[in-house]
Order: C-alpha cells, then structure tokens, then sequence
C-alpha cells in the first residue's frame, strides 16, 4: 500500500524542562526529552519517549487513525487500578517524513489526563 503525505507547517522543538504525565491523578509518564508538535488549526500536542512511560499502564488497542500530515496512528488504553482511558494514548510507528522525530513517541489525550512542567 502507498501512502501519500501531506505537507504542512508543523513545528517539533524540544519542551522546557521536565514533563509529567498523569492519568486520573496518578504520573504515568515523566521526561526531560518530550517534545512539543505544533500544527496549526490543532491544540499543541506532547509526545514522551516510550522509554519515559510506565509500560504497566499500555494496553494495546486495535484502533487506528490517518493523518495525511502524520500517517498512520497507532493507540493504547490507559489502564491503572482506578481507572480505563481507551484510546487515549497514541503513536506513529512509522510516521510521515515531515514527523520522523516523533516516530515511537507516545502523546496523550482525554479529561484525566494532565500535563505538568517542572525546570530541572
């Protein structure tokens, strides 16, 4: 199958300081290396390194999503003792040239879940 990217203007930089991730109160992902994807006409997204998110939390999903900017996405379910987020994780496995940077980082999504920043 061939697929087709779009161009657009889409910005990755590195974010400031140290990210935190949590899901219905509980940090399940922390980094000093996220990255922020600015894409006009989209709330700016944060993506961690895999390696920076607990791995117990993950429960792969079937679904899947295109971006013709982005390709195709991946997703995992959220799920902790206290609560299910399906779907609310997501990654491009194999992204767009314009996005290479992003490839494997997961970003997150839904009302349980929180971004906090901290400087190191």
């Amino acid at each position: 199958m061939t697929r087709q990217c779009l161009d657009k203007d889409i910005k990755i930089r590195p974010a400031k300081g140290r990210v935190h991730v949590l899901f219905d109160d509980a940090e399940i992902g922390s980094s000093l290396n996220a990255l922020e994807l600015d894409e006009p006409g989209a709330p700016l997204r944060i993506y961690l390194p895999r390696a920076d998110v607990r791995e117990d939390v993950l429960e792969m999903s079937e679904y899947r999503t295109t971006c013709p900017y982005k390709g195709e996405a991946h997703y995992y379910n959220l799920k902790t003792l206290t609560a299910d987020g399906p779907n609310q994780v997501w990654y491009y496995p194999d992204p767009c040239p314009l996005v290479e940077p992003i490839r494997d980082y997961l970003a997150f999504w839904g009302d349980r879940i929180e971004y906090l920043h901290s400087e190191v």
